[in-house]
């Protein structure tokens, strides 16, 4: 369990200066409320690992940890970021995941997230995994690099029904930005992605990470639908 559960709602409500609507609700204030924030199904496991490395012949990710499980009222706020251009969501997601998962961040070198292909950047007009590790990283006192870009413009693994189609797709789909090529070596990475499924992104994106140096990669979640 966190160390950080007498964290007070409040803080939240401190922390923006303009007042929001509650993406749930639509109450004025935060974007999650507090009667909402409080329906929140927060998972209180240490570490996720073994229940999604069970799906893979090969685990190339040393760590698994979700926040909390992909249910109202939190989807709507992920849902709001995703698909609706509140990109100001990814600064009050990035606080509950500081201070509702604990991470050593000591044990961290840098912070990274899952890509997303140009094409759907461009119409999206960014990646909210990367917008939430910003963020994160600022409260993490870490730096955040794009080490890794996506070659394939696929459909999204939520849109895939077939289990065994969603572990078997993203092979070969992700690859280390060039400026990065050298950097990896021996560094510890915090991968952040917005809702795990299966766990192959993250497996995936692990590989390449693995293969081009880096020694443990501890991924981080909003959300799953466990």
């Amino acid at each position: 369990m966190s160390n950080l559960g007498d964290w007070s709602f409040s803080h939240f409500w401190q922390a923006f200066i303009f007042p929001d609507f509650c993406q749930d609700c639509q109450k004025l204030g935060p974007m999650l409320c507090e009667s909402c924030y409080q329906l929140v199904e927060f998972f209180w496991q240490e570490d996720l690992t073994q229940l999604f490395g069970k799906n893979f012949t090969q685990v190339y990710f040393d760590q698994v940890k979700i926040m909390a499980s992909f249910k109202k009222p939190l989807s709507s706020l992920i849902k709001s970021l995703k698909y609706q251009h509140h990109s100001r969501a990814a600064k009050f997601l990035a606080q509950m995941l500081f201070f509702h998962v604990y991470i050593d961040y000591q044990e961290i070198d840098y912070i990274s997230f899952i890509p997303i292909h140009q094409q759907k950047k461009k119409k999206r007009g960014y990646n909210q995994s990367q917008l939430i590790a910003q963020e994160l990283a600022l409260w993490a006192k870490k730096p955040c690099k794009n080490f890794l870009v996506k070659n394939k413009n696929t459909k999204a693994q939520a849109q895939i029904t077939d289990k065994k189609s969603r572990l078997a797709r993203l092979n070969h789909n992700f690859a280390i930005v060039p400026a990065y090529k050298n950097s990896l070596l021996n560094q510890r990475i915090l991968l952040i992605d917005d809702v795990i499924t299966t766990g192959a992104t993250i497996n995936s994106a692990s590989q390449i990470l693995k293969e081009n140096g880096a020694t443990k990669i501890t991924a981080l979640a909003l959300a799953s639908k466990l």
